[in-house]
């Protein structure tokens, strides 16, 4: 079927060179046809938006590579002259674009895809992340990101890219403190949800997480139950590592004594094997490495549950091996819904904020929870 023919009620492409003053062979030709075009489109830019030039008549007319004005489009579509509609036409934007609902403000919410895969947490969290903020006329940009790929300054280019007005950032990796400075040099305004145990020390309006209230409690419901000794894995993650002395310090003054032991399922076994049933917990103080030990030897993982008493201290992980088994564990997490519920509350109230620390969440003990249900419960 023939193509439909675009109406234009444009000057004819003959004249697209008027008032051009040629290319000059020290400069970039596509620089100049760019500048060219650029004002060649206000010139003719209307209310309403309307076809322009196809890039054929502007091959023929300046005698330029087609990718050359391919580049030079792609300029003027992202500053906002051209829409450029593939294997049909290139409309030439209006003046007036009305949406159909203002947007108070973008926020990017960088998303550790690590995270999402292992923590019912963050899956809910920017869930309802999402909801919350367009609830308050905000868009939430996620922006994904794997591993170390947060320490390069690619990564703060790309989220300088997205021309947000917000970046919301929950527990950024220590070592993403150039990230967080490059965009303070650029303008953008961020908001971060951070461990009160492993702070950055950079002046940005800051949510606080404070695990120790729960640990407390654990420790005192531990203690009630004539547990003694607690085996910790060493953990893996950098702001876990920077947690070890809260943890330790809290259950030692309750009399109970801690060791820290290589980061496998068969160590915590036979560590555990060696107390009376009863005497003794594990405790995991890190997601990635309670994921790895977890996943990995959920069989080992079942036994050591039946010897003894085990916590996921940093909230709750994926675990399917388990969603079909009668076991039990303690969890110490936060409230997804309550924290994203919060901070859409005040970015809707206070924009400007220069408050350093906006609030202190503050986690909670669960004893004995279901792993059939642990998955989604936090």
């Amino acid at each position: 079927m023939a193509r439909k023919p675009v109406h234009r009620d444009l000057p004819s492409s003959t004249r697209l060179a008027n008032d051009f003053s040629g290319f000059d062979e020290k400069h970039s030709r596509q620089f100049a046809l760019t500048a060219h075009l650029r004002k060649i489109a206000r010139r003719l830019q209307k209310t309403k938006t309307r076809p322009f030039y196809s890039m054929r008549e502007v091959v023929e007319q300046f005698g330029v590579p087609l990718r050359t004005v391919a580049l030079a489009y792609e300029t003027l579509e992202h500053e906002g002259l051209l829409n450029r509609r593939r294997s049909s036409q290139t409309l030439l934007v209006g003046k007036k674009i009305s949406p159909r609902k203002a947007v108070r403000a973008v926020v990017g919410i960088p998303v550790w895809l690590h995270a999402m895969v292992v923590a019912p947490y963050s899956r809910i969290l920017h869930t309802e992340l999402e909801d919350r903020l367009r609830q308050h006329g905000f868009v939430a940009d996620s922006i994904f990101f794997r591993g170390d790929e947060v320490t390069s300054p690619d990564f703060a280019k790309r989220l300088i890219e997205h021309n947000l007005d917000y970046v919301l950032w929950h527990t950024p990796h220590p070592h993403a403190i150039d990230v967080l400075r490059t965009l303070q040099d650029h303008g953008v305004r961020q908001i971060l949800v951070q461990p009160m145990d492993s702070q950055f020390r950079i002046a940005l309006p800051t949510y606080l997480q404070d695990w120790q209230v729960a640990y407390r409690v654990m420790a005192d419901v531990w203690h009630a139950a004539g547990i003694r000794h607690v085996i910790i894995p060493e953990p893996v993650y950098l702001p876990s590592k920077r947690a070890k002395n809260s943890i330790f310090n809290t259950l030692a003054s309750k009399e109970i004594a801690v060791r820290f032991v290589d980061a496998n399922a068969a160590t915590l076994l036979a560590e555990a094997s060696r107390h009376r049933k009863g005497e003794c917990a594990v405790a995991f103080i890190d997601q990635i490495g309670a994921d790895a030990i977890c996943n990995e030897e959920p069989v080992l993982i079942e036994e050591l549950i039946r010897v003894c008493r085990v916590g996921l201290c940093r909230g709750s992980i994926r675990l399917p091996y388990f969603h079909h088994r009668d076991v039990r564990i303690d969890i110490v997490g936060f409230s997804a819904t309550d924290i994203a519920g919060r901070i859409a509350n005040d970015l809707s109230e206070t924009l400007t904020t220069t408050q350093q620390i906006l609030h202190t969440f503050k986690a909670g003990y669960l004893p004995q929870v279901p792993f059939n249900v642990s998955t989604e419960l936090l």
